[in-house]
């Protein structure tokens, strides 16, 4: 942690709303429609409840743990040895999830892209994201606050140039197989809504620290109602066919046709996806090289972002060698590690130091 490094509520929650919504956005849609049909919409409900739980834990472990992060605070509440290990897993977990966020990201810009090779976008993509890193958190807080209208405009103006188009009968009949497969298609979701646990990172930097709740809380609702919106535009245009689309909002965008004039808004929904993908590598890329640098007790960060920015791409194609690869992996293995990393042990960490506490509340007042 850098000296003299602030951030606001405000710019902290433009950081964690385009984390969730970046990739919900694009894929959730389809991803939800699979298991949840026309009750996709449902979806986003249950999963926010992971959500409010990471945030909720991140806020509680940072009130016990002032100005540390979860690498530091494992370290404390468990015990040096356990500690470093569960550091160790981080580095690794969170390294491992922003590889797959960059080659989803080279997968989608390779529509547009055609002829330019998926390394070189990964590569350029992380190389920019390395510059705010190594500037500080300031940078990638101000770098959000000046990008969010261009990832929140282009969505709203594409909702209301198909607003004649859309059919809300698509939704019904509701709840015809009952409220599981809502829950099914929640799944994937609420491993994204488990992201906002990298507020951690955060709230030692939150100039106003009664706030980091709050605007966190606000984050996971807003992202919410979003998610729905998004998830009805695309039922109500797309009908039946929702399931089988890879990217949704870009074949919505295409239907997008006002007097001859404006048509075709895909670049719409690519700069949607450029902006938000940019802040939330940056984010996790930031968390990385942090844990790193914490659990090697360096001075400072900064020797080690490009090293890890290197790990990072080798690990956007390491194990996932074409698209099937990289959906089993988002299908199966995401959901599960972004839960475990940013709930289940997080949770249990903050069950530990409750209990630490009491335990030794209790043998303080035995002992007088």
């Amino acid at each position: 942690m850098r000296e003299g490094e602030k951030i606001s509520a405000a710019q902290i929650g433009m950081i964690l709303y385009p984390l969730i919504m970046s990739t919900a956005m694009i894929a959730g849609p389809s991803i939800m429609a699979k298991e949840a049909l026309n009750d996709l919409w449902i979806s986003p409900i249950w999963a926010s409840i992971s959500g409010f739980l990471a945030v909720l834990i991140a806020c509680q472990l940072h009130s016990r743990h002032a100005n540390m992060s979860i690498i530091q605070q494992s370290a404390q509440i468990a015990g040096t040895l356990p500690g470093k290990l569960i550091g160790l897993y981080y580095f690794f977990i969170l390294v491992q999830i922003n590889g797959v966020i960059v080659r989803e990201y080279a997968e989608f810009i390779s529509l547009f892209l055609r002829s330019t090779p998926m390394p070189v976008v990964s590569a350029a993509l992380v190389l920019v994201c390395a510059f705010a890193v190594r500037a500080g958190i300031e940078v990638i807080a101000r770098a959000a606050q000046v990008f969010f209208p261009f990832f929140v405009i282009p969505f709203v103006i594409m909702i209301l140039l198909v607003l004649k188009d859309m059919d809300p009968q698509n939704m019904f009949p509701f709840l015809e197989n009952g409220l599981l497969p809502t829950i099914r298609g929640a799944v994937m979701p609420q491993g994204w809504f488990c992201e906002a646990f990298l507020l951690s990172f955060l709230l030692p930097f939150l100039n106003e620290p009664k706030k980091g709740m709050r605007v966190g809380l606000i984050a996971i609702i807003a992202s919410t109602i979003t998610m729905i919106i998004a998830n009805l535009v695309t039922l109500f245009m797309m009908g039946d066919v929702s399931a089988l689309l890879l990217f949704p909002i870009v074949d919505i965008a295409r239907y997008v046709s006002v007097a001859d004039f404006f048509e075709n808004l895909q670049s719409g929904v690519m700069a949607i996806w450029v902006v938000g993908v940019y802040i939330k590598v940056t984010l996790f890329y930031y968390a990385s090289v942090q844990s790193a640098a914490q659990w090697l007790q360096l001075s400072s960060y900064r020797v080690v972002t490009l090293p890890i920015g290197w790990l990072t791409v080798l690990f956007s194609y390491w194990g996932l060698p074409d698209f099937s690869s990289l959906s089993a992996w988002n299908e199966f293995s995401i959901p599960l590690y972004l839960s475990l990393s940013f709930v289940v042990i997080p949770g249990c960490l903050l069950l530990v130091s409750v209990m630490t506490k009491k335990w030794g509340s209790a043998k303080g007042v035995d002992s007088r």
